[in-house]
């Protein structure tokens, strides 16, 4: 299956050289995100999705403007904007190279398609879902990374079979896209190929569906798509549920993809298996 090049833009991640008392501006898809290097700190100021002049998380944007010229770096510093978010970071002497890194989230995240999708007995479906991306920031001469932000802020779900059993998933909202060709690729969010195979009696509802994302590999594409493990979900009777397992490896849709972040949790052997009350809940209204 031939997959389609995100829109022409050019990629926001990638490291980057700021002089000191300069800063670089990324946009990423509904965010803004500023650096500022002096000697002794980095500055970190984040415009999120939320803010009054942007608040589609849809919205496609993937723009790098280093340096940006001074007088507007200033106008930046001195803002005083209540949805911006700035955080400094001391150290003994700044490095002239910065890195920005996509990442993918640091909870599982429940998407709900727009329409929900039914898949009678027997039936398999593959189901192409987006998500948006974490924006890090690492400096290279440094262990580990240095600051991370969503690029699009998607509010707080409980997920599970009851009020005591369950997770802390982010929410959102997805087209669902059946065919790849149809579905717009973005470079502020990930595809996630979520195969479903239907084994019980019975009609099967998606309504809403968790993806397991801290235990998910973040591939990019030649084409500078972004894209997870495919996850597959098995569900055979009403009584014994769904299996639900990670794929090895690139999806099949970008073979040649490679890792470029690694899960944020390892997998544990039986960790998606569920029973038929929580495969209940992760696909129930």
């Amino acid at each position: 299956m031939d997959v389609p090049p995100a829109e022409s833009v050019t990629p926001w991640w990638g490291t980057y050289t700021l002089e000191e008392d300069e800063g670089g501006q990324w946009e990423i898809g509904p965010s803004t995100v500023w650096l500022y290097r002096s000697a002794r700190d980095w500055r970190v100021i984040h415009r999120p999705s939320t803010a009054a002049t942007s608040t589609d998380p849809m919205e496609h944007r993937s723009r790098v403007t280093v340096p940006v010229p001074t007088a507007e770096m200033d106008e930046v510093l001195h803002a005083d904007e209540p949805d911006w978010k700035t955080d400094r970071y001391s150290v003994r002497r700044t490095a002239a190279q910065v890195t920005l890194a996509p990442a993918l989230a640091d909870r599982p995240v429940v998407s709900r398609p727009e329409h929900p999708l039914h898949v009678p007995p027997g039936e398999s479906v593959t189901l192409y879902l987006s998500t948006a991306l974490w924006v890090r920031v690492v400096l290279p001469d440094r262990d580990g990374w240095l600051h991370e932000m969503p690029s699009h802020r998607m509010s707080d779900t409980w997920f599970g079979a009851s009020t005591r059993e369950g997770t802390l998933c982010y929410a959102t909202r997805t087209a669902g896209r059946l065919q790849l060709d149809k579905l717009p690729l973005r470079l502020h969010r990930a595809v996630t190929p979520l195969h479903v195979r239907n084994r019980a009696a019975e009609a099967l509802d998606l309504e809403r569906v968790q993806l397991p994302a801290p235990h998910l590999s973040l591939y990019r594409a030649p084409s500078d798509t972004l894209w997870t493990n495919a996850v597959s979900m098995r569900h055979t009777t009403a009584g014994e549920g769904a299996t639900v397992t990670i794929d090895e490896g690139p999806p099949s849709a970008v073979p040649e993809a490679e890792r470029v972040q690694p899960p944020r949790e390892p997998n544990r052997k039986g960790l998606f298996t569920s029973t038929f009350s929580a495969f209940g809940a992760l696909f129930g209204p």
